[in-house]
Order: structure tokens, then C-alpha cells, then sequence
């Protein structure tokens, strides 16, 4: 038998088509959040009896292996293409979705349609490949994830597409074999060829963008403080450290300001964890809103916040330290009605052309806090070249 017999290679796509297609059902069973890998496992599973019954023209009748198992096929990748909407957080709309699927059984109440091999198969290569290429653009448009597999998989699924659209000449062109048979053509075994190997790449793709996805949930997850939803302690030392490295490494400014809230345990005995928690979230979201998305921040103790200001002097530093604690000192933050009054002090500390690691440039703001502290709170003073209070 030839390598590449036509009949082996459908055989070897019906297989493989439906084993990733369980697969895929597998993976979403151990991550239910990931409902576009059932979607994907499910229109592999129709895509595989849809092949099984072409793969039986001559045994049965052809209202299954050709109206029956060409709707199928046209339903799988419609359903594949509900999971890449799925999957990048975009609306399904099944009654436009399968709207294509309603042209194609038109279309073959048409006796000319439905007894032109060749017609079949550019009309159908034609609309599965606009949807294949739609898939890809709704992959392009997905912003905002950090998905390694992604481009692999948009520059396949543009790959497939043109595989798609090439067809329609070539069947138009070179002879197909007869309704009844599935052997006979180099064009055929071409398609199979390609078929095979799409099947079994793109279910490596489709699951390994889902394990980007939950990677980057858990590494989320692992960076965040589960109260303020800014990055904790170990985030911020990680992200501030990369960009002090790159300040000094290059001669750009920069500047760090520990934020400590003024007489956090007495608002707790006052107002309780509750009233607490609602202030540590407020200046959470304050901080948040005041810097830039270049700066890094996060929460670095109980009531402590720790802020890397990137191309930032220590004028500049100033101005965005005191202005982010006149912020806090106007936030409206009450409790069971009653109001809570919160206010921080901030140390600084700049670069300032020094060659210094984020933990000098901490301990120089924590000097800056401490005095701070000790001069009355709810005031922005830097430690370096002697202390130095925000005008």
C-alpha cells in the first residue's frame, strides 16, 4: 500500500482527530474556567464523524456521507470558531454563527450543487476557510495576555486558511474523483495531507494557549495581595529591582517613596479589621490612580506601600509624593456611616546618577518615613544629603 494512500490518511485523521478531541474535553474537565477547550473538543469530535462517514461513500447512502457528513464538517469548524470567540473573551452569537451552516444545506437543494463534486468542495473549502481566517483575526485582536502560543497559532490558522482558499482552483481545474469514492486524486490526497497535520497542531496550540492562560492566572494569583489587588511584597522587589538596575545602568533618574499609613492600629481598635481593611483598600486604589503605569508599586507590609518612580528627579519625586498625600488626606472612607480620616507620611529616596540597589534606596526612605513619623505625620520628607521636607 503507498505511504500516502488516501484511504490510510483519512483513517489517520479520523483517529487523530478524535483522540485530540477527547483530549480536549479532558483538559476542560480539569479547568472548568476554560469552557473554549470543551467547545474546541466538541467540534473535533463532530469533525471526526464527519470524516468516519465520508470515509464510508459507496457503503452508505449518500444523505449521510454527503449532505449528513459535509454539514458536519462545516458545524465543527463553526463550533471551533465559537471557541476562539470564547476564548478571547468575545460574545457568541449561535444564530449569526450558524448562519453559514443554513446557506450550505441551501445551497444543496440545488440538484446542479449537490452532484458537482467539485463545486462541493471549492463552496465549502471557501466558507471554512473565512472562518478559519476570522479565527485568526479574533486571535490578532485578543490584547492585554501574555500567550506565548498565541502567534503560532494565529500564523497557522492563516496558513490553514490559504490551504482553504487554494483549493477552490485546483478542484476547479484538476478532475475530481466520483461522489462514491474517496481514493483517486493527488488533489484529494493533498487535502488529507494537510488535514492531518492541521488536526494535530492546532490541538497542541488550542492547548497550550490555555496553559498560557492558566500560568499566567496562577503566576497572578502568586504576585497579588489577595486585599488591594496590587502586586505584594514579592512582586514589587522583583519589578523595582529591574527597574532601578535599569536607571542606574543607563544614568536615568529615579525615585522610591515608602507610603506608611499615620496611626493604622488606632483606626483597627477604632473601627475595627473591617474599617481597616475598607482604608487599606482606599489607598490602595489611591496610589493606583496617582502614579503611572511606568512606576511600580505594591504593598510591601501591613500598612506600608512601597512606589519605584521611574525618569523621576527629586523635585518631580516631591511633587508626586505630596500630591499623592494630599489625595489620601481627601479620601472619603467611612464605616457603618461614621468617617474615617487617614492620612500618610512618605520617605524618599532618589538615584541621582548613584550606582545603589532598591534596598539602599529603601533604607534611605525609611529613614525619610521615620523622620516623618517623628516630626508630627502626614507629611513627605526625603533623607538624603540630610533631611528634607516637601515645600
Amino acid at each position: 500500500m503507498p505511504p500516502l494512500d488516501p484511504t490510510t490518511l483519512l483513517l489517520a485523521l479520523v483517529v487523530v482527530t478524535f483522540s485530540t478531541g477527547v483530549l480536549l474535553l479532558i483538559s476542560s474537565r480539569q479547568d472548568r474556567s476554560q469552557t473554549s477547550l470543551a467547545l474546541w473538543g466538541v467540534a473535533k469530535l463532530i469533525g471526526a464523524i464527519a470524516l468516519a462517514l465520508i470515509g464510508l461513500r459507496g457503503v452508505a447512502d449518500q444523505s449521510l456521507t454527503v449532505d449528513l457528513a459535509n454539514a458536519l464538517l462545516l458545524l465543527g469548524h463553526l463550533i471551533n470558531f465559537a471557541g476562539v470567540r470564547r476564548f478571547c473573551h468575545r460574545p457568541v452569537s449561535w444564530p449569526w454563527l450558524l448562519a453559514p451552516l443554513v446557506v450550505w444545506l441551501a445551497l444543496c437543494q440545488w440538484p446542479a450543487f449537490h452532484a458537482s463534486v467539485e463545486w462541493r468542495i471549492a463552496v465549502n473549502s471557501a466558507i471554512m476557510g473565512l472562518i478559519t481566517l476570522a479565527g485568526a483575526g479574533t486571535l490578532w485582536k485578543l490584547k492585554g495576555e501574555r500567550l506565548v502560543s498565541r502567534y503560532p497559532a494565529i500564523g497557522w490558522l492563516v496558513i490553514h486558511a490559504l490551504a482553504f482558499f487554494v483549493r477552490v482552483p485546483i478542484v476547479l481545474i484538476i478532475p475530481m474523483p466520483g461522489i462514491n469514492q474517496v481514493t483517486g486524486s493527488p488533489a484529494v490526497t493533498l487535502m488529507l495531507f494537510e488535514a492531518l497535520f492541521h488536526a494535530t497542531i492546532m490541538a497542541f496550540l488550542q492547548l497550550s494557549m490555555a496553559k498560557d492562560r492558566a500560568e499566567n492566572r496562577y503566576r497572578t494569583a502568586a504576585e497579588t495581595d489577595v486585599l488591594t489587588g496590587l502586586p505584594n511584597r514579592r512582586a514589587f522587589f522583583e519589578r523595582a529591582e529591574c527597574g532601578v538596575a535599569h536607571a542606574v545602568s543607563n544614568g536615568r533618574p529615579a525615585a522610591v517613596l515608602v507610603i506608611d499609613i499615620d496611626r493604622f492600629k488606632t483606626i483597627n481598635d477604632t473601627f475595627g479589621h473591617a474599617g481597616g481593611d475598607r482604608v487599606l483598600v482606599a489607598v490602595a486604589e489611591a496610589i493606583r490612580a496617582h502614579l503611572r503605569p511606568s512606576d511600580r508599586f505594591g504593598r510591601v507590609g501591613g500598612e506600608e506601600f512601597g512606589c519605584l518612580l521611574t525618569e523621576t528627579s527629586q523635585a518631580a519625586a516631591f511633587v508626586v509624593a505630596e500630591g499623592l498625600r494630599h489625595r489620601i488626606a481627601n479620601l472619603d472612607i467611612r464605616s457603618d456611616g461614621a468617617p474615617i480620616r487617614v492620612s500618610v507620611s512618605i520617605g524618599v529616596s532618589v538615584i541621582q546618577g548613584r550606582a545603589v540597589t532598591l534596598s539602599q534606596l529603601l533604607d534611605e526612605a525609611d529613614t525619610g518615613l521615620y523622620e516623618a513619623k517623628r516630626s508630627g505625620r502626614d507629611r513627605v520628607i526625603a533623607a538624603e544629603s540630610g533631611f528634607r521636607r516637601a515645600s
